[in-house]
């Protein structure tokens, strides 16, 4: 799953041109969110999801190079809002810790997302890649609970929890569309789903979950230079002869 989006990298930075043209521009929109805990063999670490947010908002920034007659490389940056209720714990014969938090995190991905192009104008591209995602924001509060077998322990009923989270590693997929407004100009209409491929709970068993959800956005089209330029040598550069 992983080798395909490289391979197709791979072809698309080999495939660029010295005219090439990118897209960039903004997008915003509504995400339908599923989480839920990780089955675990284990029965002495657990994890619970509840009260999950369904629905929420997410905007990005996003770059889309035009050049190839097939693949084309893309970036964007995503900010993603997740709300949810949640109990976990670690424990053994000895003792544990237990744990409660109402979570309102702000989450930044980085995407990698290759689109093949589906029609000769590339007014629609079929899109997919990695998700790299960061904490940047929001918090976890609720209670902690140290419990041992020789009686000592300990109870925090208003303890910040947020170190416990993490942004998670994601495949995304999706298609794009693009409604020209003038000669640089155009709408964009982004749907797209993404899958969890590790977890936000850096303790217990864990969570994990997927999005769908679709943006609108306003992008414009240069004639600069590419970032994938950045990884060519020029014409004369690869015909000059070796320096000894």
């Amino acid at each position: 799953m992983i080798r395909l989006p490289i391979t197709l990298l791979v072809l698309s930075v080999a495939s660029a041109t010295a005219s090439a043209q990118f897209d960039y521009g903004v997008s915003a929109g509504g995400v339908l969110t599923e989480l839920h805990a990780k089955d675990m063999d284990n029965p002495h670490v657990t994890s619970e999801v509840w009260n999950v947010g369904r629905t929420a908002f997410s905007a990005a920034a996003f770059y889309r190079e035009r050049y190839s007659d097939f693949v084309d490389l893309g970036f964007d940056l995503l900010l993603a809002h997740r709300s949810f209720n949640t109990d976990y714990s670690e424990g053994g014969l000895g003792g544990g810790v237990d744990k409660t938090a109402r979570a309102e995190l702000d989450l930044l991905y980085i995407g990698v997302k290759p689109e093949v192009r589906l029609d000769a104008k590339r007014y629609v591209v079929v899109r997919f890649g990695l998700m790299a995602g960061m904490l940047v924001g929001g918090s976890a509060k609720g209670t902690s609970r140290i419990w041992s077998v020789m009686g000592q322990g300990s109870l925090n009923n208003e303890a910040d929890l947020t170190r416990d989270f993490s942004g998670d590693f994601r495949f995304a997929f999706g298609f794009g569309f693009r409604a020209p407004v003038g000669e640089r100009w155009a709408i964009t209409f982004d749907p797209e789903a993404t899958i969890a491929l590790t977890s936000m709970l850096t303790m217990g068993a864990g969570m994990r979950g997927s999005d769908i959800g679709l943006r609108i956005g306003l992008s414009r089209r240069s004639n600069g230079k590419s970032l994938s330029a950045l990884f060519k040598a020029d014409r004369e550069e690869r015909n000059a002869a070796p320096i000894w």
